[in-house]
């Protein structure tokens, strides 16, 4: 009976303290003042068009679509077109020369073989044939007693033969 009654109190005490403030406008309903506008349902019962059905033959070519006019190649300054009052650009910078050492090779059992340098700064570089070295080297070779490396801002290959100590 005690339980019944706490739960009457507390059904009471919720409607008691329940909003009665009106409910938000849901997104049907129209602004303040507007109507909504009425569908037109009898539309969907009118005879529509026939669509128009068109033949259309893969094999039957149009005129090709004119191609746009060639841009004329135009040649690059020298320096007698310039004159001597323009500006002409400055030499590419050249990277320091950075002396490495070919100190060996590895091989695995598979037949990979890796190379291992060794920079004047005493810091070991590896790598297989085709990776690059420092930003600046492409490995193209690994022999015996040499590693061949191709520069890759200029394309220049250096040969590198095998050193001790």
């Amino acid at each position: 009976m005690g339980g019944l009654l706490v739960l009457v109190l507390a059904a009471g005490l919720t409607l008691w303290l329940r909003d009665t403030s009106p409910p938000p406008p849901h997104a049907s309903t129209p602004p303040s003042g507007e109507e909504l506008p009425l569908i037109d349902l009898a539309r969907l019962q009118a005879d529509r068009p026939a669509p128009r059905v068109r033949r259309r033959d893969l094999f039957e070519f149009g005129a090709p679509p004119t191609p746009p006019p060639t841009p004329r190649p135009v040649a690059p300054p020298t320096p007698e077109t310039l004159g001597p009052s323009s500006p002409t650009a400055p030499p590419s910078p050249r990277l320091p020369p950075l002396s490495l050492r070919y100190i060996g090779s590895l091989e695995n059992a598979r037949g990979l073989r890796v190379a291992v340098l060794l920079t004047d700064r005493n810091e070991v570089l590896t790598g297989q044939a085709g990776e690059v070295l420092a930003n600046r080297y492409r490995i193209a070779r690994i022999g015996f007693e040499s590693v061949d490396l191709e520069e890759v801002g200029t394309g220049q290959v250096r040969r590198l033969p095998l050193r001790g100590n």
